[in-house]
């Protein structure tokens, strides 16, 4: 600190400090009447005030806080306001991203260049992590941070500018994700001999284009039989996320806007309800076990995984309950259903997988057109 004599008799004390924010010299000065040892130590005091209001300091007045401990605390507030399915995906990310930064790391200390040296690692190194699946992260990181500034651990949001980097897309052929006839018969053939109840299931996510969870959730009263018309009301999910079996139920609640629907089904379909209400006559859903609960998607995804090669399936391509919807979209593609009418019969806003499969059935179609010119 410095003193300089004004000519109006008062003193002018001076303090010089380096901007923080800058890294550049600064200057703060208060006058007063005197020059003594008390008014300098008054001074000092209220310079001292002043440079500390200036000085950019991004943490103060926040609390400490490690990764591990921010995470708990969001979990606890996050899993409350999620669908079962939603807070396992959560909990899944969690272990990622605690595997990545570390349960003990101080979140004032996490900055945007270690996020994203850390997303380059999970994309371009060993885990080889997709796009998506980064930005699903990237999502999650920012709701947590967001959380910390709401709760006074953080000033700013280090995810906020994370930059996630360009990958290609390594989908396969869009073949792969539909039945062909052939393929449809012998699965379902195969299904109708070694477990029925599986059989009746799948039929009738391939007839109406369901999702696993739509079709095992769906209760008798769902399905409504006319003279005028046949349809299934489509409004809720199989709810067996984190349950036991036998707690499980149906939520009232589908898994986007455009998924509430009502679909028609036709007589095929009529007899499957009708053969596995016969199977169910002791519970409210439609598709159950022998001991009346409802059937599960990891038992009949491992039945059809391990049975591919014995249904005369190709190696690589992947089956699972849900290739019995896409075969549904190819159909009706084959029958030149246009694509809106699709997308709002199976519960589609948009789909890219639907819109691909849509046009490979489409330009299959037209090629063929083109061969049977030859006959004219």
């Amino acid at each position: 600190m410095y003193v300089v004599a004004l000519p109006n008799g008062k003193y002018k004390f001076c303090e010089q400090y380096v901007d923080n924010l800058t890294n550049k010299r600064r200057e703060v000065s208060v006058t007063l009447d005197k020059d003594n040892r008390v008014t300098r130590s008054n001074a000092q005091k209220v310079l001292l005030s002043k440079i500390s209001k200036k000085q950019h300091n991004p943490d103060k007045n926040i609390t400490s806080i490690t990764f591990g401990k921010l995470m708990d605390e969001c979990e606890r507030i996050f899993k409350k306001q999620m669908r079962n399915s939603s807070r396992d995906n959560m909990v899944a990310q969690h272990k990622v991203l605690i595997n990545e930064i570390g349960k003990d790391a101080l979140v004032n200390k996490i900055t945007t260049v270690f996020l994203n040296k850390m997303m380059e690692n999970l994309m371009f190194g060993a885990q080889d992590r997709s796009e998506d699946y980064c930005n699903r992260l990237k999502t999650r990181l920012n709701k947590m941070f967001e959380f910390a500034i709401e709760h006074g651990y953080l000033n700013n949001n280090p995810a906020e500018k994370l930059k996630i980097k360009y990958k290609p897309k390594h989908e396969g052929k869009i073949a792969d994700f539909f039945l062909e006839q052939n393929e449809l018969e012998q699965v379902m053939e195969f299904l109708k001999l070694k477990n029925y109840r599986y059989y009746l299931l799948c039929q009738w996510l391939y007839l109406n284009g369901l999702r696993f969870a739509e079709g095992a959730g769906m209760l008798k009263s769902d399905v409504i039989l006319s003279d005028n018309r046949s349809y299934c009301i489509v409004d809720g999910n199989l709810d067996y996320h984190g349950n036991k079996i036998s707690d499980q139920g149906k939520t009232r609640e589908t898994k986007t806007k455009a998924g509430t629907r009502e679909v028609d089904i036709n007589s095929r379909a009529i007899e499957i309800y009708e053969e596995a209400c016969t199977l169910s006559a002791n519970s409210d859903f439609i598709f159950t076990t022998k001991n009346g609960t409802p059937l599960q998607p990891t038992a009949i995804n491992s039945f059809l995984r391990n049975n591919k090669e014995k249904m005369g399936i190709p190696k690589d391509k992947r089956i699972s309950t849900h290739i019995f919807r896409h075969t549904h979209i190819s159909k009706l593609a084959e029958l030149e259903v246009p694509l809106y009418v699709i997308q709002r019969r199976v519960g589609h806003s948009s789909s890219k997988i639907t819109e691909k499969i849509y046009l490979h059935i489409t330009e299959k179609m037209k090629e063929k057109t083109r061969n049977l010119l030859e006959f004219l």
